[in-house]
């Protein structure tokens, strides 16, 4: 896609207090730094809904210990500070292997959304959208079927694999992005390459959908919006109260 066309996607989409750039990754870069993405606990699952994952109460729950200790243990064997275009091959099974992660109600766009809060250089978001981009059909990454003669391992390798080969072809490319975003939403440069592609892909795979009353103009239509903060999506620490004295 032309870059241009690129970037004003991704300056709609992050100027939009509605859309997961606030709430999943300006809030999650806190969240790290707070130590607060460093275990799996038995809310974690809900964090997902910050991307309209759609996350619900029967789902939570089915993320009982034995799941989330498998979760931990995948993510925990992908190192945090390598880029998914940088990676060795064994580390690039790691991350396809997270990127399988699933039970039933909980597949790829739900575990990915998760699984990229703790592992954001590496980990993609597998949702519907992402799967038509690389020419699967919508639940690629959702069912046990056959899809391309591919399992569905299969298939979340191939994307993987794609978006790594992809983007190390493309750094010139992915960097003038960048900077074209960079003067409206400074915070781009605190996101990965893996992340800024996403968001293209994303949104580009967004306007071609049929559009429905309630989701607005596309991407590429929409008027840039004044610049999310970083510091709005900051911990809020109960103040300390002092104890009275007689």
């Amino acid at each position: 896609m032309p870059i241009e066309k690129a970037a004003r996607r991704i300056l709609a989409y992050c100027t939009d207090p509605r859309s997961g750039w606030g709430v999943y990754d300006l809030a999650a870069i806190h969240a790290r730094k707070a130590g607060m993405l460093d275990e799996v606990t038995a809310w974690s699952l809900l964090l997902a809904n910050a991307l309209n994952a759609q996350v619900t109460l029967g789902d939570a729950a089915a993320f009982e210990r034995s799941r989330r200790g498998e979760f931990a243990s995948l993510l925990g064997r992908i190192p945090p500070e390598v880029d998914l275009d940088e990676m060795i091959e064994r580390d690039l099974d790691r991350v396809i292997a997270a990127c399988s992660f699933g039970f039933t109600g909980v597949w790829g766009p739900k575990a990915t959304k998760l699984a990229a809060l703790f592992r954001p250089r590496s980990v993609p978001v597998l949702d519907g959208h992402i799967a038509v981009a690389f020419g699967f059909g919508r639940e690629a990454f959702s069912d046990r079927a056959v899809q391309r003669s591919l399992t569905r391992q299969e298939r979340i390798a191939e994307v993987v694999r794609a978006l790594a080969r992809g983007i190390a072809a493309h750094r010139p490319e992915i960097a003038e992005l960048r900077a074209l975003v960079e003067p409206t939403v400074p915070e781009v440069q605190l996101i990965s390459d893996l992340r800024l592609v996403d968001m293209a892909l994303w949104t580009s795979q967004d306007d071609r959908q049929q559009r429905r009353a309630k989701q607005g103009k596309r991407w590429e239509e929409r008027p840039v919006g004044p610049r999310l903060p970083i510091e709005d999506f900051e911990a809020q620490p109960l103040p300390r109260l002092a104890l009275e004295t007689e």
